[in-house]
C-alpha cells in the first residue's frame, strides 16, 4: 500500500504544473524510489540471487541428450590376413593344418545416426560443492548489504542537500532583508547629507553606506546562485528530471542528543553496513578454506548412458544386438601429490582470513572515532544554537533601536551600519550551527546504519 502511494505521488509530482511543498520525509521517499544508484544496487542483488541459484545447480545431476549423424565417403572394411589353424581331427580329414584367412568384410554402413542420454551426478566432492554454494549465498548477503548501504547514502545525500538548501535559502532571505534595510538607510543618509541641516552626516558617510549597499547586493546575487545550485543537487539526488522544480517545506524542533557515545558505538557495531560486510567477508573466507581443503579428499561421481544407433548396414559391428545400449558406472579421483599446491592455497586463504579480522577491528575503531567526533560536534553545536538564539533577539532589538535613533540623528552612521552587520552575522551564524547540527545527526545515523530517534 505504501509503495502504491509513493508511486502515485511521484507520478503526480512529475506531471503536475503546480509546485507542491516537499517535506524532508517526502524527499527521502522519492529519492529512494527514483535514485539511479539505488536502482543499480537493487539490480546487483538480483544478480547475486541468480548466481546463488546457479551455484545450487551443482546439487543436481546433469542430464544431456545428444544426437550425432555422420556419413562416410564409403563403408568401412574390416580386413584380415593370415591363416586359420584347424583342429587335429579336421586336419586329418582335410589333409592340411590350416586354411587361408584373407577376408574383406563390411564393418558398418556409410550412414550412422546415434541418439544418447547421458547422466552425471557428483556423489562426493569433499565438501567443495557445499562450500561454493555457501559462498554464493553469502555473496547474496553482501549484495543486500550493499543495497542497504546505498539506501543510507541516498538518505544522507538527500538530507545534506535538503539542509543545505534550507541554509542557503534562509541566508538569501537575511541578505535580501539586509539589502532592503540598507537601501532605506542609504536614502535616509542621502536626505541628511543633501539637506545640509545635519551636522553628523558627511559625504564620506553617504559614500560608505553606498559601498555597503553594493557589497550586500553582490552577496544577495551569490547566495541566490548557491541556492539554485543546491536545489539542483537535491533534485538530482531525488532522481527527478534535470528540468524539474520543487518547493521545500521545512519545520523542525531542535532537541539535544539524548544518547551516550557507548550506546551509539554499540549500535554501530551491530548495524553498520561496512562492519556487516566485513563479517560476511570473514564467513566467505572460511568457506573458501573449506573449498580448498576439499582438494585433499577424493571425489566420486556416478555416470550412466542410454543410446540408440541407426546404421545403413544391417550387419557388421552395428548389428541388431548393438543398436540399443546402456551402461552405468562411477568415476573416482584420489589426489596423491600436487606439489603442495593445495596446502599452500589453504594457507593463503587462512592468512586472508586473519587479514580481514585485523581490518575489521581497524574499521570498528575508525567508526567509533567518527561517531565520537560527530557527537561532540552535535553537542557543541546545540550549545551554540541556544546561545545564538538569545543573541538573535538582542541583535534584532539593537538594530531596531539604532535605526530609530539614526532617524533622529542620535547615533552615527557607522553605528547603525554596524548594527545591521551584527544582526545579519548573528542570524547567519545561528543558521550555520543549525545546519551543522542537523548534518552531524545525519552523519551519526549513517555511521550507525539506521536512524536513531
Amino acid at each position: 500500500m505504501n509503495y502504491f502511494f509513493l508511486l502515485v505521488f511521484s507520478v503526480s509530482f512529475l506531471f503536475s504544473k503546480e509546485l507542491k511543498s516537499i517535506s524532508l520525509e517526502e524527499a527521502i521517499q522519492i529519492a529512494l524510489e527514483n535514485n539511479k544508484k539505488n536502482k543499480v544496487s537493487k539490480l546487483a542483488l538480483e544478480l547475486a540471487n541468480a548466481q546463488y541459484n546457479k551455484a545450487l545447480s551443482a546439487n543436481y545431476p546433469t542430464i544431456n541428450a545428444m544426437l550425432i549423424g555422420t556419413r562416410k565417403d564409403e563403408s568401412p572394411i574390416y580386413q584380415q590376413k593370415g591363416e586359420f589353424q584347424l583342429p587335429n581331427d579336421l586336419s586329418l580329414m582335410l589333409g592340411r593344418n590350416s586354411i587361408p584367412a584373407n577376408i574383406n568384410t563390411t564393418s558398418y554402413g556409410r550412414d550412422t545416426v546415434k541418439g544418447s542420454i547421458n547422466l552425471q551426478y557428483p556423489v562426493y566432492t569433499g565438501g567443495k560443492i557445499s562450500a561454493i554454494i555457501e559462498q554464493a549465498k553469502l555473496n547474496k548477503h553482501i549484495a543486500f548489504n550493499a543495497m542497504k548501504r546505498e539506501e543510507q547514502n541516498v538518505v544522507f545525500d538527500t538530507k545534506k542537500y535538503f539542509y543545505g538548501y534550507v541554509l542557503t535559502n534562509e541566508l538569501y532571505k537575511i541578505a535580501k532583508d539586509s539589502y532592503e534595510r540598507m537601501q532605506f538607510i542609504s536614502d535616509l543618509t542621502k536626505n541628511f547629507y543633501e539637506s545640509a541641516d545635519s551636522l553628523m552626516v558627511k559625504k564620506t558617510d553617504y559614500l560608505s553606506v553606498q559601498v555597503t549597499v553594493t557589497l550586500i547586493e553582490s552577496i544577495v546575487s551569490k547566495l541566490e546562485a548557491n541556492r539554485n545550485l543546491v536545489k539542483s543537487a537535491l533534485i538530482n539526488s531525488m532522481g527527478l528530471p534535470w528540468d524539474s522544480d520543487i518547493k521545500i517545506s521545512y519545520t523542525s524542533r531542535l532537541v539535544p542528543p539524548n544518547y551516550t557515545l557507548a550506546k551509539l558505538v554499540e549500535k554501530a557495531y551491530s548495524s553498520n553496513q561496512d562492519i556487516k560486510e566485513m563479517d560476511i567477508a570473514l564467513r566467505i573466507t572460511k568457506e573458501q578454506i573449506k573449498e580448498k581443503k576439499a582438494g585433499h579428499y577424493p571425489t566420486l561421481a556416478f555416470m550412466g548412458e542410454v543410446s540408440k544407433t541407426y546404421n545403413s548396414y544391417k550387419y557388421g559391428f552395428l548389428n541388431e544386438n548393438q543398436r540399443n545400449r546402456w551402461n552405468i558406472g562411477f568415476a573416482a579421483n584420489l589426489p596423491l601429490f600436487d606439489g603442495f599446491k593445495t596446502t599452500n592455497e589453504i594457507e593463503e586463504k587462512m592468512l586472508q582470513n586473519k587479514k580481514i579480522y585485523l581490518l575489521r577491528d581497524m574499521l570498528k575503531d575508525a567508526i567509533a572515532m567518527q561517531i565520537k567526533n560527530e557527537l561532540n560536534n552535535a553537542l557543541i553545536g546545540f550549545k551554540q544554537i541556544k546561545t545564538l538564539k538569545k543573541a538573535k533577539k538582542l541583535a534584532k532589538e539593537n538594530r531596531e533601536l539604532n535605526i530609530r535613533a539614526y532617524q533622529i540623528e542620535a547615533v552615527k552612521t557607522e553605528e547603525v551600519v554596524q548594527a545591521q552587520y551584527i544582526e545579519a552575522y548573528v542570524k547567519a551564524d545561528y543558521l550555520k550551527y543549525v545546519h551543522d547540527y542537523l548534518v552531524a545527526l545525519a552523519k551519526i545515523d549513517k555511521l550507525i546504519g539506521k536512524e536513531i530517534k
